[in-house]
């Protein structure tokens, strides 16, 4: 589909079909994408009044800038392209431009291979002694330089630990030494050395978090002081803890056990379990596949709908997991603390439902 001009009150999207007229604030952005080889960042979206979906491509300047830029870029682009990404913050642009722009200054770098079994950094925290946080430096730190660089970073926990790129580059900026000379030393690699445990994701704001599948051995995962992060665990797990997390959009692949969600506040969750079991949970979503009844306690303002995710492995993952999609008892809910003066939970309607692609 291609897209003509706009206008402050409304856009004309060219269709095979013929033109169609919409107003910017009926615009629902979905999902983004990049073209690294073009360039520029794709949008798909839809407009909802109109039966349509759509893409609409949005051209970066990399030959100017550099990663100081990457905010005001991002600020420029929500004017240039204001109906399409007026809900769009500059900071999640921001993050877009960013990859866009490393992928083209750096150079190809050898893969590493995954992690076969519990990593090095199984047990990483903060009380871990001095001489296990230098054994792993060490080992990412493979030219011996004495500062870790991105490219590093990138091949041990994107590559080894399945990590996704964005947490990389978030804990680089981090603990990166200096802008005159990036790179993150001993001292700092030590203050962050704990975000390196796959299984424990804690004290985290505004982030992008991903496992990819094959990354976690089906152990147990635990979130914990989540605020404002996407979280995407695409690879099956024995057991899940989810604890005090705000604002947050998580999908769990299949988990062979149950997953525990507990004083969690507007979050929205995809979740694939053997039994999901909620406490003090306040104006939550779930979108679930259960192979039990769900428990609910002591939670308000919830709402249920079905499985609506997919990813990399995601159909394989249920069939190993021997969960059948079609004896989901998403709908089974058994509320503990329930009152016959009203409802905690309810069922969402079907055109609410938000369906998640990775």
């Amino acid at each position: 589909m291609t897209l003509a001009g706009a206008s402050d009150a409304s856009i004309t999207i060219a269709t095979p079909k013929g033109d169609i007229q919409c107003r910017a604030e009926e615009i629902v952005c979905k999902r983004f994408g990049l073209n690294f080889e073009r360039g520029c960042i794709l949008l798909e979206y839809e407009v909802p009044s109109q039966y349509l979906l759509a893409h609409h491509v949005i051209e970066v300047d990399l030959q100017q800038g550099g990663p100081s830029d990457d905010l005001s870029d991002a600020s420029r682009l929500k004017q240039m392209h204001g109906p399409w990404l007026a809900a769009v913050c500059p900071e999640q642009l921001s993050r877009l431009i960013g990859r866009l722009r490393a992928a083209r200054v750096a150079p190809e770098r050898p893969r590493r291979q995954r992690v076969q079994g519990l990593p090095p950094v199984a047990r990483a925290s903060k009380r871990s002694k001095v001489e296990e946080v230098q054994k792993i430096f060490d080992e990412i730190d493979v030219e011996g330089c004495g500062r870790l660089s991105m490219a590093d970073l990138e091949s041990y926990m994107c590559d080894y630990l399945g990590f996704g790129r964005a947490e990389a580059s978030s804990f680089f900026k981090r603990y990166s030494t200096s802008q005159d000379q990036p790179g993150v030393a001993f001292d700092r690699f030590k203050e962050g050395y704990a975000e390196l445990n796959p299984f424990m994701m804690m004290q985290r704001k505004q982030e992008v978090l991903l496992r990819k599948p094959g990354s976690l051995g089906g152990q147990q995962v635990n979130l914990d002081g989540l605020e404002d992060c996407e979280v995407y665990v695409c690879d099956p797990t024995a057991q899940f803890f989810i604890d005090f997390c705000k604002g947050c959009a998580v999908l769990l692949a299949p988990c062979e056990s149950s997953v525990f969600v507990r004083d969690c506040e507007d979050c929205t969750f995809w979740i694939a379990a053997q039994q999901l079991r909620t406490n003090n949970c306040h104006r939550c979503t779930f979108y679930l596949y259960s192979k039990t009844e769900p428990i609910v306690e002591t939670s308000t303002d919830l709402s249920f709908a079905p499985w609506s995710a997919k990813f990399p492995k995601c159909s394989q993952q249920f069939s190993q997991t021997k969960f059948d999609p079609q004896r989901n008892f998403w709908t089974a809910v058994f509320d503990f603390s329930g009152d016959k003066t009203k409802s905690n939970w309810r069922i969402q309607p079907f055109d609410e439902v938000v369906e998640l692609c990775v």
